[in-house]
């Protein structure tokens, strides 16, 4: 799940960060090369090594929870605001749906992408752990502020992130949103407030 904010245009290191970000949804890590961030932030050459000592590794961490922390941003404000969870997660697959129309079906999720590909890579699957920690945090919140028991939320939180990191998958594949269309459609029945004959 992915919110990318517009970047500030002086700041280069938020550049790059914000590139290998969009660059990661659609190339995972291998096409994510240091070359085509620079190309794609329009950063000088030299700020490789000034920025990102650490590498590739730590500018791939860095974007995978600099998306996460976008996306658990606008999370957060959906239930400030007052969203119940069906409403939460309708708002998140609603934003991948479009990205997905946007882009041809080439943009997945940076933080599934990486979790996929890297997952051997120590410090790339703590990166990414760290968002799906806080991505269920948030939907279990909500789901026990709505009537779930913490056990059922914390089911219903991890159902909602492997299904839709599942149907961007398959969306990609078959070229069209009916898989995260259909996940959302059958996942709000299940997000909805306990009945009291199902409590």
């Amino acid at each position: 799940m992915m919110y990318i904010m517009p970047w500030e245009r002086n700041d280069t290191r938020d550049r790059m960060v914000t590139s290998a970000a969009l660059l990661l949804r659609e190339h995972g890590v291998s096409g994510t090369s240091f070359a085509r961030v620079l190309e794609h932030s329009d950063a000088p050459r030299g700020s490789v090594g000034h920025h990102f000592p650490g590498g590739k590794r730590e500018l791939v961490a860095d974007a995978v929870r600099f998306a996460g922390g976008a996306a658990s941003a606008a999370m957060r404000h959906a239930v400030q605001r007052g969203d119940n969870p069906a409403q939460l997660f309708s708002m998140v697959c609603g934003f991948y749906r479009r990205a997905l129309v946007d882009t041809e079906f080439a943009a997945g999720c940076p933080v599934g992408n990486v979790a996929q590909e890297a997952y051997d890579d120590a410090t790339l699957r703590d990166a990414a752990g760290e968002v799906f920690d806080d991505w269920r945090t948030i939907l279990v919140d909500a789901l026990v502020a709505h009537g779930h028991s913490r056990g059922d939320a914390r089911d219903l939180a991890e159902l909602c992130i492997a299904g839709l990191e599942g149907a961007l998958i398959l969306a990609r594949i078959q070229q069209r949103a009916t898989p995260v269309e259909r996940v959302e459609r059958r996942l709000r029945t299940l997000l909805s407030p306990p009945t009291k004959e199902s409590t």
